[in-house]
């Protein structure tokens, strides 16, 4: 089974995405879905030309342009409350239950 791509994007791309995508890749594995899912980060400014390459996206900066996957709000990983109906949702939307 071909992985799924998850997206997680910020303002700059660097530290706020890498720290999501980090915590999000920690959660999958822990759940048993590490080896089923491939995590890259961008700039919120690259999700346009980036959004068909992935399954799903996942950002932390305010996104309102229309592309061809679907938009998870990713703020609560930031702030440490509210993260388990957005990792549920990751998996869902992944198809990986």
């Amino acid at each position: 089974m071909p992985k799924k791509r998850l997206l997680v994007a910020c303002g700059t791309g660097v530290a706020t995405s890498v720290a999501v995508a980090r915590k999000i890749e920690n959660i999958l594995k822990e759940r048993g879905y590490g080896d089923q899912v491939e995590i890259t980060t961008c700039t919120v400014a690259e999700l346009e030309s980036k959004a068909h390459l992935v399954d799903l996206v996942v950002t932390t900066a305010q996104y309102s342009k229309p592309i061809s996957v679907k938009v998870i709000m990713g703020v609560a990983f930031l702030i440490g409350r509210g993260t388990e109906p957005i990792i549920n949702d990751i998996i869902e939307s992944l198809g990986l239950k």
